[in-house]
């Protein structure tokens, strides 16, 4: 999964991708931008680390709360 992702190789379990560039649609963070920078597969759901735009720290979002801009 992991080669996928870094790879550039999106799929239906594998939405988003290294340096994508995402909005945050749930939660304290929403409505920012942000970078996709790694995976979290270990989770329920398939969680991603992001980079916010703003320079206000890294956030793990699940999947379902990305949409790619």
């Amino acid at each position: 999964m992991e080669k996928e992702f870094y790879e550039g190789n999106r799929s239906k379990t594998m939405p988003f991708v290294i340096n994508d560039t995402v909005e945050i649609t749930f939660g304290p963070a929403e409505g920012k931008l942000a970078v996709v920078i790694s995976i979290d597969p270990n989770e329920l759901s398939m969680s991603y680390l992001v980079e916010q735009g703003d320079g206000s720290g890294d956030l793990v979002i699940e999947a379902k709360h990305l949409k790619l801009i």
